[in-house]
């Protein structure tokens, strides 16, 4: 069977690439825009690739037989941690430029994700329209950390999603490795990066659903992006069994944790070779899962990622379709 493909979470190398795209005030800067990471992800030369032209970009899309890429930042991600507020508007004004041209240059192919500032809610809410309605962004990019920790769920952030649902533009929250438990615990990179997505994107659900955001605004669309879905079994297990012992310190949801899962609110990128994909689908059915390469990035598994979920034997192919292509397609709202 011949495949539609949909990459629903690849990247951008944002780098150094849009800093002609800011204020002079800031392009004079010699130091980095977002805070310092200090770890070495490029052990052993597990390096990722490093397309440096959108025609690059493509030229490895081809190779998976991928249609469409929905692009991610790299160095953007973190933008929750910049603290100077001036500059974090313009950061993402100026990602956004950026992305935009990179896109139109790709043919519009590799399609991107509007970066917003949370900490400033109504530069967001601007940079939000702005992106959506004047420069094609097919969603927006929420970074699951804003400065120390916010819970992401509480009514300050309102505006910003009552925006994406007016747009009808979904939400992807997106972690970056640069905060992580792991940071804090281990000594080497590789338990930063084991904790860093899973954990963030188990605290974002939490916030998200407890604090009754899907219940506020019933067709907003939301996606937890780059942990995979192994860990939806256990965590909305236990979401549930919290929650009913719980309800009398909270407003009451609409559905218990789980169901806004089996409900198509909230949806989740999977990797091709999880062990646990066809309990998830049991589970939850397999309209909320999203294949995602993670390219350009050092781990991921191109080009191979698309024949991790092609080879399988154990998902029909009509699962291995909507895994592949259609949700990305209802999330995205593409035609």
């Amino acid at each position: 069977m011949d495949f539609t493909v949909i990459d629903a979470d690849a990247h951008h190398l944002d780098g150094p690439a849009y800093k002609s795209y800011l204020p002079e005030r800031f392009r004079k800067r010699s130091g980095p825009y977002f805070p310092a990471f200090g770890w070495d992800i490029f052990l052993n030369d597990t390096t990722g690739r490093k397309p440096a032209t959108p025609q690059e970009y493509c030229k490895d899309l081809d190779v998976e037989n991928i249609g469409d890429a929905v692009a991610y930042p790299s160095n953007a991600l973190s933008i929750g941690l910049v603290r100077e507020l001036d500059l974090v508007v313009e950061l993402a004004k100026a990602y956004n430029n950026w992305a935009c041209d990179f896109c139109k240059s790709s043919g519009n192919r590799v399609k991107y994700a509007a970066v917003i500032a949370p900490q400033v809610v109504p530069e967001a809410v601007k940079e939000i329209r702005r992106s959506v309605q004047e420069l094609g962004a097919v969603a927006v990019m929420v970074p699951t950390y804003v400065q120390s920790g916010m819970d992401l769920g509480q009514p300050e952030f309102d505006a910003i999603y009552a925006e994406a649902q007016e747009l009808g533009v979904p939400i992807g929250f997106h972690a970056t490795a640069q905060v992580s438990q792991g940071n804090w615990r281990f000594h080497k990179y590789l338990g930063v990066h084991m904790t860093s997505h899973p954990f963030e994107q188990m605290l974002t659900i939490v916030a998200i659903i407890s604090n009754g955001v899907l219940d506020r605004f019933p067709t907003l669309k939301v996606a937890f992006l780059e942990a995979g879905v192994g860990w939806l079994p256990y965590w909305m297990e236990r979401f549930d069994e919290k929650y009913l012992r719980r309800k009398s310190e909270m407003e009451p949801l609409k559905m218990l944790p789980s169901e806004y899962v089996k409900n198509n609110r909230c949806y989740f990128t999977c990797e091709g070779e999880e062990s646990a994909l066809p309990l998830v689908i049991e589970q939850f059915g397999d309209q909320c899962m999203m294949y995602a390469s993670d390219y350009p990035h050092w781990d991921m598994e191109w080009p191979h990622s698309v024949s991790q979920v092609v080879r399988r034997k154990d998902i029909s192919d009509g699962t291995k379709q909507r895994i592949l292509a259609e949700n990305a397609k209802n999330f995205y709202r593409f035609a």
